[in-house]
């Protein structure tokens, strides 16, 4: 999906505006939310570790217009903060872990501290001002458990974002950790729609085989609880009183993220309709259409190909099914 927005109608409002992409937890490099229009997108990526900070820096910066990273871990205030570190180090969270539930699914590395360090952090508006950016429009966050208390910290700084993904928990993986029933409650309250729920992990007691695999152990079968998420809030378009700007950006995010129909109802509305035809010449379903074409295709061939790729672990563990 890189750039294939780049030789359409919607490319020009796109270089015209531009993006800002915040990835709070860019370990192992950025996420492909935003690729369709990456050359209008200036990225911004946080990482306190030095070792992985290092090799963040010798990233290329194709496909997006321009990259920053951060040596710093993003959290509720600015200053240090102990950073608890687990046997497996990708579970690393501000807050303590609660291992409770790592007893309960039998899954304690995710949850028993191996070792504590300092690290140097940034609330969400000091993050902001440390960059040559004015505001963020799609914030990306997954720091295992703290995202309520970052977008709690730095109000100002939510109320101009058009685009959230947040990590959400279903149940308490660290100690006083919000839910993800806390989390769509606040951002409903500051003005986000959820849009989609994506990523779901479920887990069982012992294995990793879930719905509708059929293992070799015992008890062979069963459905696993959901665990965790990915939640994705778009901005209300109501709550922006007719900032084209805003709304601009607002349906380019949607057009990336394949919410074509969004995108169209954000641009038909008429004091944008007549911006497009003033300023660009175009009509809402010419900015979206072909794209939305471009997109669907793409999309069809992916779902395809994972269709035909997914047939592989059926056939792999259908043995089970005999002994």
């Amino acid at each position: 999906m890189k750039n294939i927005f780049s030789s359409y109608p919607i490319a020009d409002i796109g270089r015209h505006y531009g993006l800002t992409y915040f990835d709070i937890g860019s370990r192992g490099g950025f996420q492909d939310d935003l690729y369709p229009i990456a050359f209008a997108v200036d990225v911004v990526g946080f990482e306190p570790d030095p070792e992985e900070f290092e090799r963040l820096l010798h990233l290329p910066i194709e496909p997006w217009r321009s990259i920053t990273h951060l040596p710093y871990g993003v959290g509720n205030i600015s200053g240090r903060q102990k950073l608890f570190i687990p046997t497996d180090p990708q579970s690393a969270s501000l807050l303590k872990h609660n291992t409770k539930i790592g007893r309960k699914f039998n899954k304690t590395q995710f949850f028993e501290i191996e070792r504590t360090e300092q690290i140097e952090t940034l609330c969400l508006q000091d993050a902001l001002e440390k960059t040559a950016l004015k505001s963020i429009d799609y914030l990306k966050i997954d720091i295992e458990g703290a995202e309520l208390a970052v977008f709690m910290s730095s109000p100002a700084v939510i109320s101009d974002v058009l685009a959230i993904k947040t990590e959400v928990s279903f149940l308490p993986f660290r100690n006083s950790q919000p839910l993800a029933r806390d989390i769509d409650l606040f951002l409903g309250k500051a003005g986000f729609e959820l849009m989609d729920i994506t990523e779901p992990a479920h887990w069982r007691r012992h294995g990793h085989l879930i719905h509708p695999y059929y293992s070799s152990g015992n008890p062979p079968y069963s459905k696993a609880q959901i665990m965790q998420a990915d939640y994705l809030y778009f901005r209300d378009p109501d709550t922006l009183g007719g900032d084209v700007a805003k709304l601009l950006k607002l349906s380019l995010i949607a057009l990336s993220f394949g919410y074509f129909d969004h995108a169209l109802m954000i641009l038909e509305r008429p004091e944008i309709a007549k911006f497009l035809s003033i300023e660009f010449g175009k009509s809402p379903i010419d900015i979206v259409g072909p794209s939305s074409r471009a997109y669907g295709r793409k999309a069809f061939l992916r779902a395809f190909y994972l269709q035909i790729r997914n047939i592989v672990p059926f056939v792999r563990y259908l043995k089970n099914l005999l002994r």
